[in-house]
């Protein structure tokens, strides 16, 4: 009779994690630049405290942060985000087996760098170590609980990979920053050739300023992006049976693309590094752009959603790197 209650207990356990998983099965994918439905956020907190004047440049900081400021300012921009209709998911509500590790990983925050969500599941980073190692466990976690699948990631170690864009449904950005090994590129774009038509790859400086895809490229709209183009050295056009050398500026506006350029003051103020909440209008820090470059944009219609950093600043970081963005609306 104990085994047969126990098989009833758990039985009903086992339904009941069913109907758990079920609320969490969230509708994802983001290869269009339709409106921005839903994202994931976390909202940093005593692991800050573990920045100090010692070891900011350790924890790929630029400075100590102002911890109730930082933290205020990241409030902000949530509480912006959910006036404008996007649904905010927090990190540690869908964390429980690592929740341990959210302290250890002052930039958390930043979990662009972490996940990028397709259609077809979510692409996992390496993470660069020691700064940044476990990240994307967490974010696994999460991910999980929220019913997103996995697409990619890397099992092995010796390497690291943070981060791609989506161009398309079709087309995968990526480019070789200092927070990318090559032998993790070419798994990666091996693996994803798969899932995706081709992949864009290009070589940049490695320099902290360049540390992700999206500090040289953006997409604004379908037939727009802001680029940095003098730092794309070499750029190689993959797909599944072929790869050619290419210009990259000149490909986008073959396929119908407009490209404004960036001066290198504005690249250093991540002005490629923005959110767009559909296509044409993007949430945008209020000194990232020089006056010109406005201009540009409002003459082609973009309308740019203004916040203004300063204590965020201190992580080196933009509002793009705060958001993953998890589910746009289909066009």
């Amino acid at each position: 009779m104990k085994e047969e209650g126990e098989g009833k207990w758990k039985k009903k356990e086992k339904e009941g994690e069913k109907t758990k998983n079920k609320e969490h099965c969230i509708d994802y994918g983001c290869d269009e630049l339709g409106r921005l439905k839903s994202v994931l956020l976390h909202t940093p907190g005593e692991e800050l405290s573990l920045i100090n004047e010692s070891n900011f440049r350790y924890w790929l900081y630029d400075r100590v942060p102002d911890i109730p400021g930082y933290i205020e300012e990241h409030r902000r921009y949530r509480a912006l985000l959910e006036s404008c209709g996007v649904k905010v998911y927090e990190l540690s509500d869908y964390v429980e087996e690592n929740r341990p590790l959210i302290g250890k990983l002052p930039n958390l925050t930043f979990l662009h760098d972490i996940a990028v969500i397709s259609d077809k599941g979510a692409m996992l980073s390496k993470m660069r170590p020691p700064a940044r190692e476990n990240e994307e466990v967490v974010v696994k976690e999460a991910l999980g609980r929220l019913g997103i699948p996995i697409l990619n990631e890397f099992k092995g170690s010796g390497g690291f990979f943070e981060g791609c864009l989506l161009l398309s449904k079709d087309t995968v950005f990526v480019a070789d920053t200092e927070r990318h090994t090559y032998s993790f590129i070419r798994e990666f774009m091996s693996n994803i050739l798969n899932e995706f038509k081709e992949v864009i790859y290009t070589r940049i400086p490695q320099a902290r300023h360049y540390m992700h895809p999206d500090t040289v490229f953006n997409r604004v709209r379908k037939d727009l992006g802001l680029a940095y183009l003098p730092a794309f050295e070499e750029t190689f056009l993959f797909t599944r049976r072929s790869g050619e050398r290419i210009d990259f500026a000149e490909l986008m506006w073959q396929r119908g693309m407009e490209i404004i350029p960036v001066t290198a003051s504005e690249q250093q103020r991540l002005a490629c590094s923005f959110v767009p909440l559909e296509s044409g209008t993007i949430f945008h820090y209020d000194t990232a752009l020089d006056r010109k470059t406005e201009a540009a944009l409002e003459e082609r219609g973009v309308e740019i959603i203004p916040f203004h950093p300063k204590a965020l600043l201190a992580g080196g970081g933009s509002l793009r790197c705060h958001t993953l963005r998890l589910h746009r609306k289909k066009n």
